[in-house]
Formats: C-alpha cells, structure tokens, sequence
C-alpha cells in the first residue's frame, strides 16, 4: 500500500474525512478555567488546514465535581461549549472533522488521605 492512500479521503457512515490521517487525543492545558481560549480554536484549525481528516480533541470533562483534577482541562458544559462551537467551526472551515473526548478521571485524594469530594463513580 502507498503512502499516498493516507491522504485519500475517507467516509464511515455520514461522516466524510478528508484523509485517513488521525489526530489522537493530547493534553493540552490551554483552557484556563476550563474554557478554551481562542489558541485552541487556531490550534485545532491548523491541523486540519494541514490534511489531519479526523481530530479528536484533548480530554473534556462533564459537569460532576470529581470529573477533572486540573482546571485547565477543558470543560464540555456551560460556558464552554459557545468556545468548542467556535473550535468547531474553525475546523469545519477548512474540511476538517473533529469529535471531543469525553473524561471522567475521577476524584484525587488530598494530601491527608481522605476524598475532598463525594464519589460520583468508582
């Protein structure tokens, strides 16, 4: 197979990618409170412009207490989602597909021992 087929497009059902080229999930700590700043709609957009056909997005958190560790994690509810609609869009200007993951890391003991917040899940 050549290389070349990595940049064929590509369809799974009614989503229709521009490449085969995948950007998996990373890390970014760009969202101060939990909100994405307009770098992370440049950030997304610019692997699209550069043939990534699908990108899913760094971890987002639910609306649960003990859903991030971090708050630079970017939220998925509230205030966030007109900053991801903006993400979104950028991406979709150019041809690009992209999906969010969704987190749920779970509560992080305090240096005393004990669980600061109630246990949503395991």
């Amino acid at each position: 197979m050549s290389l070349a087929t990595l940049f064929e497009p590509f369809e799974i059902k009614s989503i229709k990618s521009k490449s085969r080229v995948a950007m998996a999930p990373m890390t970014r700590s760009f969202s101060p409170k939990g909100i994405p700043t307009d770098d992370v709609a440049v950030y997304y957009k610019r692997r699209a412009e550069h043939n990534v056909g699908l990108i899913i997005t760094e971890g987002t958190v639910i609306e649960r207490p003990a859903s991030k560790n971090d708050e630079s994690i970017p939220n998925f509810y509230g205030d966030a989602l007109p900053k991801w609609k903006k993400v979104v869009d950028e991406v979709h200007s150019v041809g690009g597909v992209i999906i969010p993951q969704i987190w749920h890391v779970g509560n992080v003991k305090g240096r005393s021992g004990y669980d600061p917040l109630p246990k949503d899940s395991p």
